[in-house]
């Protein structure tokens, strides 16, 4: 850039055609003379800017090595407060001794006593117990003495309140779920009653909650029997395993939920039954209307009477003939007081047969259902399940009544048969008597 600018300089200043040798001289001495001046200028310049960078450089190397310095005291001091710390642990260690045992075993109680009164039936009663032993779960933190007392306490009280019966208001959530304030007895951690009604305890809300469906009625009439009570001892349910039964007794099916498991052929089988259940009655009322026309006294038209009208009738008759005839009339009574029994045994015995085929038919739609979707879910597979069993159970509910009613039944026909059949042979007798006088 030093050579090329003069140059420039030269051909521009040609260009203006100087008009002796001199001027040509004269001018080039005189840019040469700008020239020098002006590389003396930057020389300077660039000699003013070394020397300021290298007092730069200079500073920022004792900066350097300032940092550096205090890096490596740094440095130590960070190895010293290390070692410190190690020594200063190795002694924490040391000196707790068996107070780490004791935090560590502190917490985890803390932490089961935190989940029992998460679940605890009292905590509808007393709420706020589990925040006071939020605090012990951190295990960071050193454990305090109020803070081991209140672990304590929370024992205490759980086991003093788990065998009270209390009374107090607390909100209930009824199957219709509203939510009032009503009166609450608490059984220790047991049980809950209000108004009669066995109460769920639910842990996620903190609510108590009415189930749609109840224990029996004489349970919650004794339930209601404690409510009112004052003082003394009184009967009452407890659900010893903290409401799981009662939450089981929810998901239990009534008779109506059974009945309809058994399906179509549960349904047909019930039919069955009903029949069956019709012919026993009417075949009582007419064998018990029978049995009392035989043993009453009296000349009133009766099966007796028609048997004595029959021997009556021809006196003339052999023995043989009038036994004979005597005999066609038994029969016939018979057969009209054994009428429908005959469907009572068939009736038996189709009903378990029915059975049999909604077990059959069960089971082959839980197959399908394996087939299908896997034994991942057994609840995919209860229908079918459902079905088969229930509908074996209504077949033999239905058969064994039905046995024992045709066995009393035909009983009950056959002596009122020998009834008839004892007539007969007095009738008989008589006529072989009133032949041999003669």
């Amino acid at each position: 850039m030093k050579r090329l600018l003069p140059c420039l300089l030269l051909v521009g200043n040609l260009a203006a055609a100087p008009a002796s040798l001199d001027e040509l001289l004269q001018q080039v001495r005189s840019e040469r003379t700008t020239e020098q001046r002006h590389n003396q200028a930057r020389e300077a310049r660039f000699l003013a800017d070394r020397d300021r960078q290298r007092e730069r450089l200079d500073a920022l190397k004792a900066e350097l090595a300032q940092a550096e310095a205090q890096a490596d005291e740094l440095r130590s001091r960070h190895a010293a407060n290390q070692a410190r710390v190690l020594e200063l642990e190795t002694q924490l260690r040391e000196r707790a001794g068996d107070l780490n045992d004791l935090f560590a075993v502190a917490r985890q109680v803390a932490a089961d006593t935190r989940a029992q009164l998460d679940a605890s039936l009292i905590s509808a009663q007393l709420p706020g117990r589990v925040a006071a032993l939020a605090p012990l779960s951190d295990e960071r933190a050193t454990l305090t003495t109020p803070q081991l007392e209140a672990l304590w306490v929370a024992l205490l009280e759980e086991m003093t309140e788990s065998g009270k019966v209390a009374r107090f208001q607390a909100p209930v959530i009824s199957a219709a779920g509203t939510e009032a304030q009503r009166a609450v007895v608490r059984i220790g951690a047991f049980t809950a009653l209000s108004e009669g009604r066995y109460l769920r305890y639910l842990p996620e809300t903190g609510r108590l909650v009415e189930p749609a469906r109840q224990p029996a009625a004489r349970l919650q009439a004794m339930a209601l029997d404690l409510e009112q009570a004052v003082d003394g001892m009184h009967p009452v349910a407890v659900d010893p395993s903290r409401g799981a039964l009662l939450g089981l007794l929810v998901q239990t099916p009534d008779l109506g939920e059974r009945i309809r498991q058994g399906g179509p052929i549960g349904y047909l089988i019930l039919a069955l039954g009903a029949i069956g259940l019709l012919i026993v009655a009417e075949r009582y009322l007419v064998l018990g209307w029978v049995r009392w026309r035989l043993t009453r006294d009296g000349d009133r038209p009766g099966p007796v009477q028609a048997l004595q009208a029959a021997a009556r009738q021809e006196p003339g008759l052999g023995l043989e003939a009038l036994g004979l005839r005597l005999d066609d009339l038994v029969a016939g009574y018979a057969r009209r007081w054994r009428r429908g029994l005959p469907t009572l045994a068939i009736l038996a015995a189709v009903a378990p047969l029915l059975g049999l085929l909604g077990t059959v038919t069960g089971m082959i739609e839980t197959f399908q259902s394996i087939t299908l979707f896997g034994t991942g879910d057994p609840k995919l597979m209860s229908g079918g399940i459902s079905e088969a069993l229930v509908t074996t159970q209504l077949g033999l509910v239905v058969a064994i009544p039905i046995v024992l009613l045709h066995s009393f039944l035909n009983g009950r026909a056959t002596g009122l048969v020998n009834i008839l059949d004892g007539a007969s042979t007095r009738l008989l007798t008589a006529r072989a008597q009133s032949l041999g006088d003669a």
